[in-house]
């Protein structure tokens, strides 16, 4: 197996400590070990020990002193002291050698928040924090997730006489929360001979689960709150770092837009990792945990693989400018260690289709393509106290095998890539911080996936003119400010071009090829009534818009969609402009129909790019009906072409309960297909061969039938 890396997650509370230690431990090695075995890159296993930093503030450097966990659920571990945690590390680590598993990293994971208790009637967490009782002054109301107070590491610490291990004699009135974490840290995992840190959930500023950051729905008009804010978050990653370097530290997503982290959680992602303090980055890419438990639709499986493509193509320009890169994980979820969703048993076809188009989400480089670096595993065991079963272990390793022995060899990734604008998030920070320019470009191309958009891969404008993306369909987000290459490699690109966003951020010559001026009446946001072309158009459609320019349009131009005052879809030749709908409430972690007022404008969007990656003879797959949503991605890797095919969609954006039935169309020209007979090869699953319905001399043409809630890996053989 290729050289990915991979790490496992599991929860303290699953093993008891009024009992002897290392035969539990033991048990779960022979459970788990095969999902590191093959691994020949970096592995190893995190720890829950409570959620909550207490565990590193309240540290007196003491091994007697009790462990600091305030929860009935970590009672018994609470009776036990620093030197009973040490020693289970240390058991950890003689167990997994035992099973071949000499080189295992052990660490630790943490969330931001002050206290953890949620939801408050049912109190699945139940967590109560001595650290945030002495030092409320660090937090502020919660903006993105119900009673969970957000760390603020801008904020200063007040005094206190608390013998911490690295402070014995208290802290200082002003202390910086970043370097008091660090040396206390530092410490901390020494003792406990630690290899990681992982901070997670609200580490990266506090926007998480909605686009909701420290100061709202939008960032603060004033720049330099923003950065400054920003700054805050880089030093505390800087300082943990620094007082640790030989620790390994991870970072967390917000589980939505990574575009969103500046835009709104006024954390500058890119240059976090540019600046060299961080180890590895996790997407926290829980597809069947919100769409298919919470009812969460905005972040479900097509969300998170468009938030793997944006995320990576921002650690792929950022790790240019180090000289250890940071490594980028994807998540592959099985059940949870506290909540009730279950998604390795709930919903395993969606779960294999996430492993194969995780493993394969790209980012086209001029050098090259890149993928994840390997997978973060959640969680080994749940709340009822179980362990993956041996057969969960086996489907787990079997396909997440498979799905990155295929990445490793990625040599052409087919369909629409997303193009991520640097330079306009950069102007847009410096000059109108608080402006929403519909520059979502991970919400959007998650949206086109649903109809069958063919999104795998992401590059750049700086990348446009010498990145492997001549026969690709291009999405790009909001292009301007564009240098005069980058310019040139989009107005002269060979393929289809779909761009997205407000008009006035588009740039005048990629406006002159679109046939659209936008004029200086800017339209607030709002819920507009819509019409269009097609006669599946909603009467009375009403998409929630932000703010939005009015244009105007060419004779060439068709307009496929709009309002009295705007075009919102419009088409000249392979030349199609969208602006989008947003979200109306982007506080609301739920999709009921007003969050964007209609989908109806995704599906026509969809639909209008598809026609023209059918005429410019790309693959496609026909568009079912607008409830019949299908996701399709096309590669090729060690010289075969692979199909990725899911059923995935959960209420008011489809419904996976229903099969599907699609017609699959493979180019001749696109794919280099020579005109002897092909097949289809099921991947996935055995004994499954599909030959064409039809050809002629530009199509291979597949009837494929995919069951409720199912997926499907195919090879052209």
């Amino acid at each position: 197996m290729a050289a990915h890396d991979r790490w496992l997650e599991m929860d303290l509370t699953y093993f008891d400590p009024d009992e002897e230690l290392l035969p539990q431990i033991r048990g779960l090695w022979q459970r788990i070990a095969p999902l590191l075995q093959s691994v020949q890159g970096d592995y190893g296993i995190f720890f829950n020990v409570g959620w909550l930093i207490d565990l590193v503030t309240e540290w007196t450097g003491r091994p007697d002193q009790k462990l600091p966990t305030l929860s009935r659920r970590t009672a018994k571990w609470a009776a036990h002291t620093y030197q009973d945690l040490a020693d289970f590390v240390r058991q950890v680590r003689a167990a997994a050698v035992e099973h071949g598993l000499e080189r295992l990293k052990i660490g630790v994971l943490f969330v931001g928040w002050a206290h953890v208790v949620w939801p408050p009637e049912l109190k699945i967490y139940d967590f109560d924090s001595a650290w945030y009782a002495r030092h409320p002054e660090l937090y502020a109301p919660p903006r993105s997730f119900i009673n969970m107070p957000d760390l603020h590491p801008i904020r200063r610490l007040r005094a206190d006489d608390y013998p911490y291990a690295a402070f014995p004699d208290g802290l200082q009135d002003g202390t910086y929360f970043p370097q008091f974490f660090g040396a206390q840290w530092a410490h901390l995992s020494d003792f406990l001979n630690l290899d990681a840190l992982h901070l997670r959930d609200g580490f990266n500023g506090p926007m998480i689960y909605t686009r909701n950051g420290p100061f709202g729905a939008a960032a603060p008009s004033d720049p330099q709150v923003v950065e400054a804010f920003s700054q805050s978050v880089r030093d505390l990653f800087r300082h943990v770092k620094l007082n640790a370097p030989d620790k390994w530290l991870f970072g967390y997503s917000s589980a939505i837009s990574p575009v969103a982290d500046w835009r709104v959680g006024c954390v500058d992602f890119e240059a976090l990792v540019a600046d060299g303090y961080i180890d590895a980055w996790v997407e926290q890419t829980w597809g069947g945990a919100w769409q298919d438990w919470w009812h969460q639709l905005w972040k479900g499986w097509t969300f998170q693989l468009a938030n793997l493509l944006t995320r990576g193509a921002m650690i792929a320009r950022a790790n240019q400018l180090r000289q250890t890169p940071c490594r980028f994980y994807n998540l592959i979820e099985t059940w949870d260690g506290w909540e009730p969703w279950d998604t390795v048993h709930q919903v395993p076809h969606k779960l294999r289709w996430a492993m194969w188009a995780y493993s394969h989400a790209a980012v086209l480089m001029p050098d090259g393509i890149r993928v994840p670096d390997g997978s973060y595993i959640s969680w080994m065991n749940n709340g009822d106290g179980l362990l993956l079963s041996a057969e969960d272990i086996a489907y787990v390793n079997q396909h997440l095998n498979q799905a990155q022995a295929s990445a490793a060899q990625l040599e052409a990734v087919y369909g629409a890539t997303l193009v991520y604008n640097r330079s306009a998030m950069e102007w847009l920070s410096a000059h109108h911080p608080d402006w929403n320019v519909s520059e979502w470009l991970d919400d959007q191309s998650a949206m086109l996936m649903k109809w069958g958009i063919p999104a795998l891969s992401i590059t750049r404008t700086e990348w446009l003119a010498d990145a492997p993306i001549r026969q690709n369909a291009l999405l790009a987000s909001v292009p301007k400010p564009l240098d005069q290459t980058a310019r040139t490699a989009l107005v002269n690109h060979p393929a289809p071009v779909m761009v997205i966003g407000r008009a006035d951020m588009v740039d005048e010559a990629v406006q002159a090829v679109l046939g659209i001026r936008p004029t200086d009446d800017l339209i607030p946001a709002g819920f507009h009534v819509a019409a269009g072309l097609d006669e599946q158009t909603p009467p009375y459609d009403r998409p929630y818009l932000p703010p939005h320019a009015a244009i105007e349009v060419d004779d060439a131009v068709i307009v496929h969609y709009g309002h009295k005052r705007a075009p919102l879809l419009t088409q000249r030749g392979d030349r199609c402009y969208w602006q989008p709908p947003d979200w109306s409430e982007p506080f609301n972690p739920f999709l009921p129909k007003y969050q964007l007022g209609s989908t109806y404008p995704h599906y026509a969007a969809a639909r209008l790019l598809q026609q023209a990656m059918q005429q410019a003879d790309l693959s496609y797959v026909d568009v079912p009906a607008r409830p019949q949503t299908i996701a399709f991605h096309l590669w090729r890797s060690g010289g075969r072409i692979y199909v990725l095919l899911g059923n995935l969609e959960t209420g008011e954006l489809g419904d996976s309960r229903a099969a599907r039935a699609v017609r699959l169309h493979l180019s001749r020209l696109q794919l280099g297909l020579a005109s002897e007979p092909l097949c289809l090869k099921r991947i996935d699953i055995p004994d499954e061969i599909l030959s064409p319905v039809g050809q002629d001399d530009k199509w291979f043409i597949f009837a494929v039938s995919l069951p409720p809630e199912g997926c499907a890996v195919y090879a052209l053989a």
